[in-house]
């Protein structure tokens, strides 16, 4: 079992032994009571699976050890260590929550045998059933509805996704939408349930190794609130995969973690104003056949033999998303893709979450998928431009070596391109080229273009990640914070033994204020928030709900604590003789206090998240 750096259960046995060989009186029943409400809260998840599954990774990510795979083309060949027997851990975040590493089951083996194995369900609080990618079988089944007999919530955690989403890349290339993969799984499973009249708390489809993404972080969060009873007043959804860009979101993370929350509204605001270091990806897309490869070459001034050229031919040869560095704009990119095929359907399951800025490339004539490309790009909030290509070899067939006619030809081809976009309802840009004639027709005026816009682009790209990377963020931070809610707890259960009761409120006050602190909400956060983004304090302190990030009374803050005096005591009081003058107090309650601060945390996370996300709020 893990170690925790507070007191433990034998620890405080021994502290009592000392207060008893000193004669202390009342010492020794406070600790009393500390021990019986520290085991009051000790709760039980059962995490159990098929072998195989992932359990065993999916328990030690919950633990905040991730597995590091270096070699992972080894690791995918070891095969998985089943768990024989039960392994039990401490969660390093609340020491009082155990997580049980139950023994994995084989796909044919009795479920009646298999609940034998496992014991007395009672003792569980909750349980988490590890699905893998071959799905629900009959076995899982069968143990949910024995768990679900018992009265036993039950998450299901559909693992390995990453794997699955990879493996649809390769298999459906530009028709790959990982959002709608993970749609299709969730709802397959959660229809498998409810035909067996099973209902799950929620299914998540998470992945071990990168707990950073997919549905992870809404997992444990949910884990957390269905056995710790934490009220949050939101509901964490899955991310959209067709706005965020992931990568984009783990390197603002990295860059933001190792400072604290106050700090970060600065950090943001410098790469805002100088957005140099912000990557730009910028996708080429059109059908096979349009000329993306050599529009690239073309905007990069790279001629189509050079090394660094992206290949081009008669046949497709763009067969996987590859980069191209713009050399005109630092860290920016233009990206090939492969070639759409010609239908609506084609481009509703496109992938649009790795770019911020979208070349529809068109050859020959304007067609209705053109548009459909366009509406969903804009649909996600992103810039599009609309590329005529290969617009020599049309004027130049019909025109000639006229030039007044070349000009005339060129206006009705951009005349009716506007109008055919307009009527399905796109208003973009539109530049006609000629890849082969680099510095003629709109093809310096697209270069300069992208050259012009890139910062505005660029810091449009890092808005869309914003709300992402602060949910990161405010979440890492609220862990720590809820380590600190148990130290306090003891602290303030030991404070019992020395008589320090009337210090109790003065201690939650300032711990109530350090948390404030920690998380930007006290007045010279808020302050320094607004300077550095140049929104009003006030607009950023409306943002902040929770009382607790008021200054409190401390009147007001004893009546969150205090548990009213029991009805006996009360009755005895008025009791004639014995009773009869006896002081009715009610008692400080580590319960209520423990209830309180954890409640503090995630009212305070909340506001923490509002109030970064209104600090950079386009008005």
């Amino acid at each position: 079992m893990a170690s925790s750096p507070y007191p433990n259960e034998v620890e405080l046995r021994n502290i009592k032994a000392l207060y008893l060989a000193q004669n202390a009186v009342t010492a020794p029943s406070e600790i009393q009571k500390l021990m019986d409400f520290l085991n009051s809260l000790k709760v039980q998840v059962g995490i159990l699976g098929e072998r195989g599954t992932g359990v065993s990774v999916l328990v030690q990510a919950l633990l905040s050890k991730p597995r590091q795979v270096t070699n992972l083309a080894a690791y995918f060949r070891e095969a998985p260590q089943p768990t024989v027997s039960a392994e039990v851990h401490t969660h390093p975040t609340f020491p009082h929550l155990t997580l049980h590493d139950l023994p994995g089951f084989e796909a044919t083996e009795n479920p009646a045998a298999y609940l034998k194995r496992l014991g007395d369900l009672n003792q569980f609080r909750c349980f988490v059933m590890v699905v893998g990618t071959t799905g629900l079988r009959d076995v899982h089944l069968q143990v949910l509805k024995a768990i679900q007999q018992k009265r036993k919530p039950f998450l299901v955690a559909r693992t390995k996704i990453d794997l699955d989403l990879h493996t649809a890349g390769r298999r459906l290339r530009h028709r790959y939408n990982p959002a709608e993969q993970m749609g299709q799984i969730r709802k397959e499973l959660t229809e498998r349930l409810a035909k067996d009249g099973l209902e799950a708390k929620k299914v998540f489809l998470v992945s071990g190794l990168q707990t950073e993404r997919y549905d992870f972080a809404w997992f444990e969060e949910t884990l957390e609130g269905e056995v710790l009873n934490l009220k949050r007043h939101h509901d964490e959804n899955l991310k959209d995969f067709s706005v965020v860009n992931q990568k984009a979101v783990r390197e603002l993370y990295k860059i933001c973690k190792s400072r604290s929350l106050a700090e970060v509204p600065a950090i943001i605001q410098a790469m805002l104003e100088d957005p140099t270091q912000i990557r730009l990806d910028v996708a080429v897309i059109g059908e096979t056949g349009s000329g993306n490869s050599s529009l690239i070459n073309a905007l990069r001034r790279v001629g189509c033999g050079e090394t660094e050229a992206a290949p081009t031919g008669v046949a497709e040869t763009t067969r996987t998303a590859t980069a191209y560095r713009f050399p005109f704009v630092p860290n920016m990119y233009l990206w090939d893709l492969p070639g759409v095929g010609l239908t609506e359907d084609d481009v509703n399951h496109l992938d649009l979450s790795r770019y911020s800025v979208f070349l529809v490339v068109a050859s020959e004539r304007y067609k209705h998928i053109h548009s459909c490309l366009a509406r969903i790009i804009a649909s996600v909030g992103k810039q599009s431009f609309f590329v005529r290509n290969k617009i020599d070899v049309d004027v130049g067939a019909q025109a000639g070596n006229q030039p007044s006619l070349k000009e005339e030809l060129q206006e009705q081809v951009r005349k009716s391109c506007i109008e055919a976009l307009k009527n399905d309802g796109i208003d973009c840009p539109v530049f006609l080229v000629s890849s082969f004639m680099a510095e003629a027709y709109d093809l310096p005026l697209l270069r300069e273009e992208l050259q012009s816009r890139a910062s505005e682009l660029k810091k449009k790209a890092l808005r869309k990640t914003i709300p992402t990377v602060f949910s990161q963020l405010v979440r890492h931070n609220s862990k720590m914070l809820m380590k600190d809610v148990w130290e306090k707890i003891l602290q303030i259960g030991l404070s019992y033994c020395d008589n320090l009761k009337e210090t109790v409120v003065e201690k939650l006050l300032a711990t109530i204020v350090s948390f404030c602190i920690s998380l930007g909400l006290d007045e010279t956060s808020v302050k320094n928030t607004a300077r550095d983004t140049g929104k009003a304090a006030l607009q950023l302190q409306a943002a902040i709900q929770s009382r607790f990030a008021q200054p409190m009374q401390p009147t007001d803050l004893l009546n969150l604590i205090v548990k009213p005096p029991s009805l006996s005591s009360w009755v005895w009081s008025y009791v004639p003789y014995w009773g009869q003058g006896a002081k009715v107090e009610p008692k400080i309650s580590l319960e209520y206090i423990y209830s309180m601060l954890k409640q503090v945390v995630v009212e305070l996370s909340e506001d923490a998240e509002r109030l970064l996300l209104a600090a950079f709020l386009e008005d």
